[in-house]
Formats: C-alpha cells, sequence, structure tokens
C-alpha cells in the first residue's frame, strides 16, 4: 500500500527526474546584504513552496523591486512561510544586516 494522502494537507512535489519518480529536491538560497537574489524556478508541478528562513532576517518584495530597508517586507530568521509558487518564484531577498542569511525552500503540490 502506497502513503495515504489527505487533499486537505499539501504533498511533496514528485517529477519526473532522470528517467526516475522521485520527490522535487529542496532549494538552498544565500542572501546578502549586497545584491538581491530569488529563486532561479520551481518545477511546474508545484502549487505552494514552503520557505524557512535561517541564520538572519531578510528584506523581501514580490513587486520587481529591490528590497532595502526602506522598500519591502522584513522576514524573520527561525520563521517559515508558505506561499503559492508563483509568489515564492517573484520573491526578492536581501540580508537586514552584513550577516548572510540562507532560505530553504522546499515544493508541494495540493
Amino acid at each position: 500500500m502506497g502513503p495515504i494522502t489527505n487533499a486537505l494537507f499539501p504533498k511533496p512535489s514528485w517529477a519526473n527526474i532522470s528517467g526516475t519518480s522521485s520527490a522535487v529536491p529542496g532549494q538552498s538560497l544565500t542572501a546578502t546584504s549586497t545584491a538581491a537574489v530569488q529563486f532561479a524556478a520551481f518545477n511546474d508541478i508545484t502549487t505552494c513552496v514552503v520557505l524557512d528562513i535561517q541564520v538572519a532576517n531578510v528584506y523581501c518584495t514580490f513587486d520587481g523591486q529591490t528590497p532595502s530597508s526602506s522598500i519591502g517586507h522584513i522576514l524573520y530568521a527561525t520563521q517559515s512561510y508558505t506561499w503559492s509558487r508563483a509568489t515564492a518564484a517573484q520573491a526578492k531577498f536581501l540580508a537586514t544586516t552584513t550577516t548572510n542569511s540562507i532560505i530553504w525552500a522546499s515544493e508541494f503540490q495540493v
């Protein structure tokens, strides 16, 4: 019997990777205080992305602007955020201090 899934909760995204059906791997992004960064892409089957902000706080924008101390939202280290794939793909991140931050993304399907 395969794993039991519930339609109310997301399940990890699975895709045909190198000819084998397997979970879409997580992605790590390093945000520095010198240049805004964003994730390159997410799998087409992904509907939502869970992000963990690790090490240090980051500024974040979703509208194409470069985040800064006066533009965007502050996302706090040790917090998790769940966004749609489109929102996560548009997000730009910038560390709030000279300490780099790591943003870990895991992809899910509803």
